[in-house]
Formats: C-alpha cells, structure tokens, sequence
C-alpha cells in the first residue's frame, strides 16, 4: 500500500506540470494583458510596470521563475492588488473557503447516505418517492437559485439565521446548505440505487435467515459494500464543492478566494490565476488518492500492488 501511494504521489508532478503549462499557455493566448484595460496611463508607464512584473521577460523565463516560486511556495505579487502578494491572499481569504467547503462536503455526505438508505430501504413506498423527490429538487436547482430562496426563507420571513457575512457559526448554515444541496442530492441517488442493488446478494439473503436484525443486516452487510460507488462520486464532488463555493461566496458575502478568483480573471492577474488553479488540481488529486485508499479500507478483497 505504501509503494503505491508513493508512486501516485510521484505521478502528481506530471499532472501538476501538465495543468501548469496548459494554464500558463492559455492565460498568454488571450488577447491583452494586465495593464491593456488602464488607458489613463502612458505607454511609459506601462512598460515601466511590466519591467516591474517581469511580463516583458519571454515566456518561457516567466514560466521557470514562477514554478521556481511555487516549489518554494513563493507564489509572487498580485498584480491587481498592487500591495498584496498571492500568499498574504491565500492566508486570509482561504482559511473561510476551506471551512465552508469542508463542512458542506462532509453534511452532504452525511445526509445524502442518511437519505439514500431510508430511500432503499422504503423503497416504492411515500417515504421513497418523498426522498427522491427532494432529490430531484436539488439536483435541478442551482446555486444561484437555492442561495437567495433559503435567504428569504430562513432570514427574511423566519429570521432565524443572518443574511450574509461570515463570523459566527450562525453564518456558516446557509451558505453550508446551498452548497451542498445539489451534491445531497446526489448522494442520496447513489446510495440508493447501490443498496438496491446489495440487497439482492446471497449473504445478504443468509443474514436474514439466521436472524440478524434488518438493522443490523443493513449496518453490517450492506452499507459498506454500497459505499464503493458512493466514494467514487465523493473525490470529484468534493472539488466540485471547493471551486462551486465561489458562486456561494458572492450571495453570501463570504470573504473567501471566490472573489479574487473571479476579478483575477478579468485583470489578466497571472500569478493569482496560475497558484489558484494549481490548489484546486492538487485538491482534485489527492482526493482521488484518497478514494483509492478508502476502496482498499472499505472493501478488504481490493489491495494494490
């Protein structure tokens, strides 16, 4: 197990050079620059900034020098934030996006499995269409469609929790249950159809005959061989969840990176734009390693080798 983690660790720098050359090639690919929207300032200013920034050095010299950098998690001035660099952004603004994207990761997964096996095991009764339904309903409504109705909702008419803003646990439900609305949903669709599908297994069948509760049986026998296809859907949901909270971020006030991921896009602000999308990749790919080592954890028939 161990040498298998150390060679997908290894094959990270592959990806990560891949994902970093593509994204450095098409930030340059598209017309105009940092500086090309700020028609107040004379040419000689300009060139004067981008001596500055080094973005009158070839390409290929900008490429090395910032993963020279980003090896050295040195990852360079914001050039839209003229007094900030990329790592005094990631040290304030990642800290909220990590918490609402962790905890909206793990209450989709929880209730989504809660709700995917009541389904199943109900199944083709009201309990089952009622589950599915408001599976349905998450699954089809977006973000930007669920944020502002749980505000009215919840904070406008009930006034139970804060609109927007970020500080107190209070603010943390809304922007936490919009984002993991759509991914509940689609928890709980697995986790049905996998225990549907477990329920018919021979040993499942022969732990009833020996008298093993239906409590149990389920616990026990068919939760954890259903888990299988639920874990492969988690590793890219939880990316999903990290880069979808950016959309969540701005209905909800949240000072997280959404924001500077967004603006540094249209500003041309490469460095914010190459260490952004280089965090989100390496989340991706650790989550999919960690998917590997939880089928060998989960399932004792699997073993790498």
């Amino acid at each position: 197990m161990w040498s298998y983690i150390i060679r997908r660790f290894l094959l990270t720098i592959p990806v990560i050079f891949v994902v970093s050359s593509v994204t450095f090639l098409l930030m340059h690919a598209i017309p105009g620059g940092p500086f090309s929207e700020e028609k107040a300032l004379p040419p000689e200013i300009i060139k004067n900034l981008e001596k500055k920034y080094h973005l009158d050095d070839p390409l290929w010299k900008q490429y090395i020098d910032y993963m020279w950098g980003f090896m050295r998690f040195d990852f360079g001035p914001s050039i839209t934030y003229k007094t900030r660099t990329v790592n005094d952004i990631l040290a304030q603004q990642w800290p909220p996006t990590a918490i609402l994207g962790s905890i909206s990761f793990f209450f989709a997964i929880l209730v989504g499995v809660v709700l995917g096996v009541i389904s199943a095991v109900h199944a083709n009764t009201l309990i089952d269409y009622g589950c599915m339904t408001v599976a349905v309903i998450g699954v089809s409504m977006p973000n930007i469609v669920i944020g502002p109705l749980l505000i009215w909702i919840f904070a406008l008419n009930l006034k139970w929790l804060p609109v927007a803003r970020w500080g107190t646990p209070a603010h943390v439900v809304l922007p936490a249950l919009t984002l993991s609305a759509p991914y509940i949903a689609r928890f709980a669709r697995f986790t049905r159809a996998a225990i549907l599908e477990v329920l018919n297994e021979e040993y499942v069948r022969t732990a009833r005959a020996k008298g093993l509760s239906e409590r149990l049986t389920i616990i026990r026998h068919v939760l954890r061989n259903a888990l299988i296809p639920v874990i492969t859907v988690a590793g890219p949901a939880f990316a999903g969840i990290i880069t979808g909270s950016m959309v969540v971020e701005q209905i909800f006030a949240i000072p997280g990176i959404g924001k500077y991921y967004v603006t540094s896009v249209n500003n041309r602000d490469y460095p914010v734009i190459m260490t952004f999308t280089l965090i989100f990749a390496f989340c991706i790919i650790m989550m999919n390693l960690l998917v590997d080592i939880l089928y060998a954890i989960i399932d004792p028939r699997i073993r790498y080798t």
